[in-house]
């Protein structure tokens, strides 16, 4: 498979929004209790359309059809996309790899199996493929002569795409298609001496504008929700504690964890609990619902901190459907 790499991988970098609140909750502040506070978040929520992208690696490729006006009409789109997603997941940061792939004749890109070879050869959790666009056949070119003898070639190309998606981490485990259809208006200016088929050509390397607006429109269909919850966190009465507070209040979940994670051997079931229930409530906040899901078994196990599980476990939920 010839899969061409324009782009470097980097590592996930998260957004939230800067709202601090704290908040004791029917807890008295002592030595050997805990203290529980609110975090206020902006947190995502998966796209309109219905993918969720928080915490994974992506990747995009166009297929190439050996065409050169479609496929740098393809090449267009795809990088208007990953502007776009890169905006909305990773800060502006050039964090999605762009591949072109050559098209290869009778293949189902709808397919998992097929999906799933591209995926591994990205190395990304979730793959998006746009498909080489298929424009009409025999469009009019309307040739005019401007005042001053020039020539300008105006033509509307209807067309439509395909977008093939699969995230290896979505339970559905399916590839989604998305299919889309438009018109793309173009004009450039000629000698008037080009043959029609030359003018066609000519006038469909200029979609350059309509294929980044494309791109960008798509992205926007797959960029996160955001919505404002509360996140609950406990503390005790001691340095180390007041440390994760800051790190926590700063979004700096894997050091805040790693302090935790030193806290656990502890003899105290209450202490152990809430350990692993805030560890819980930091993978919930940086993407890793798995993992939070075992914390919080664990921290049920320990000890009774109903209705806070509860409430964790309700927001994990909802993110596994």
């Amino acid at each position: 498979m010839n899969l061409y790499n324009f782009t470097d991988m980097g590592n996930y970098k998260g957004k939230f929004a800067f709202i601090f609140a704290v908040l004791l909750s029917g807890f008295c502040m002592s030595s050997c209790g805990p203290t529980a506070y609110l975090l206020d978040i902006e947190t995502s929520h998966p796209s309109e359309a219905g993918v969720d992208l928080a915490g994974k690696t992506i990747s995009a490729v166009y297929l190439d059809n050996g065409d050169v006006g479609d496929s740098l009409f393809s090449a267009a789109l795809a990088t208007s996309f990953v502007t776009r997603m890169e905006k909305d997941y990773f800060q502006g940061d050039s964090l999605i790899s762009i591949y072109c792939l050559d098209k290869a004749p009778e293949t189902d890109y709808s397919s998992k199996r097929e999906m799933l070879e591209i995926l591994m050869d990205t190395g990304s959790d979730v793959v998006f493929v746009f498909d080489a666009p298929e424009f009409q056949d025999n469009v009019a070119v309307n040739l005019e002569s401007d005042p001053d003898g020039s020539f300008t070639a105006k033509a509307s190309f209807p067309f439509s795409i395909e977008l093939y998606v699969y995230d290896s981490m979505d339970k559905r485990d399916t590839v989604l298609r998305f299919r889309g259809a438009s018109v793309a208006d173009a004009s450039s200016a000629v000698s008037g001496k080009e043959s029609r088929d030359a003018l066609g050509d000519i006038l469909k390397s200029q979609l350059g504008g309509t294929a980044r607006r494309l791109g960008d429109a798509s992205g926007d269909k797959f960029s996160p929700v955001w919505k404002m919850e509360e996140v609950l966190f406990f503390l005790y009465d001691s340095n180390s504690w007041y440390e994760t507070y800051f790190y926590v209040r700063d979004y700096e979940w894997q050091k805040a964890i790693d302090i935790w994670m030193s806290m656990l051997d502890t003899a105290n079931m209450e202490k152990k609990a809430c350990i692993e229930y805030n560890i819980a409530a930091a993978c919930y906040l940086s993407g890793q619902y798995d993992l939070a899901s075992d914390w919080l078994e664990l921290s049920r196990r320990h000890f009774n901190l109903s209705p806070y599980t509860d409430s964790l476990g309700k927001k994990l939920a909802g993110r596994s459907k």
